[in-house]
């Protein structure tokens, strides 16, 4: 139980301290972030941990990013300049976790984009300061981002606290019972090294038993 509790969580998931701002009213810098390595699917809202590649300039921002998938295979996420939100298969897209209430800031020009299967369409919460998928749109099949470069799911608050309360508390009972294990073999030691020794050899003193004879007359 020790070993899983401390070994299963580097195995399942991925922690990282949040360094940016793209993310920001959702994530701010220094908050600690737990990613569910490896998903096999991705759906339209989750945070992901991702390797994004240069953008159309040929920038490259160098390491994995933290954006939002807002589209996944099979979607048509849309903008037109002017309109005060995006369009997800030609209806408004409701993004409360967007900053200032602002999903259209910082887009440099309109797009319409099919994801293909196995991809996603990746956008920042803080739309005005975030070098994501708008800025792929030449680079990549309009901007997306194939499944297989996340190497993770973002955890909830709610999961987060209840993965590591759960791995937590294999560790303690873990521990508890290797405690109990080695006080348990101490004790039995200890009443081992008490036990008087097997007595060896005949038990002098006792008298042996004779088979009875005839009665006397």
């Amino acid at each position: 139980m020790v070993a899983g509790g401390g070994l299963a969580p580097r195995m399942l998931y991925r922690a990282a301290t949040y360094s940016a701002s793209a993310m920001d009213p959702t994530y701010s810098r220094g908050d600690l972030l737990l990613f569910r390595k490896g998903p096999a699917e991705v759906r339209r809202g989750d945070v992901v941990l991702v390797t994004m590649g240069p953008m159309d300039g040929g920038d490259d921002p160098g390491g994995p990013v933290v954006e939002r998938a807002v589209a996944v295979g099979g979607d048509t996420i849309a903008y037109t300049p002017g309109a005060s939100r995006l369009t997800l298969g030609g209806q408004p897209l409701e993004e409360p976790y967007v900053k200032d209430g602002e999903p259209t800031v910082g887009s440099p020009g309109p797009f319409s984009v099919t994801v293909p299967q196995g991809h996603v369409f990746l956008l920042g919460d803080n739309r005005g300061n975030s070098a994501d998928s708008r800025y792929r749109l030449r680079t990549t099949p309009g901007g997306t981002v194939p499944v297989g470069q996340v190497l993770g799911v973002a955890l909830s608050e709610k999961e987060t606290v209840r993965t590591g309360f759960l791995f937590g508390s294999l560790i303690i009972v873990g521990f508890l019972a290797l405690l109990a294990s080695a006080v348990t073999g101490a004790l039995w030691l200890v009443a081992r090294r008490r036990r008087p020794p097997a007595v060896q050899g005949p038990v002098w003193g006792a008298t042996a038993m004779e088979p009875a004879g005839p009665p006397h007359p």
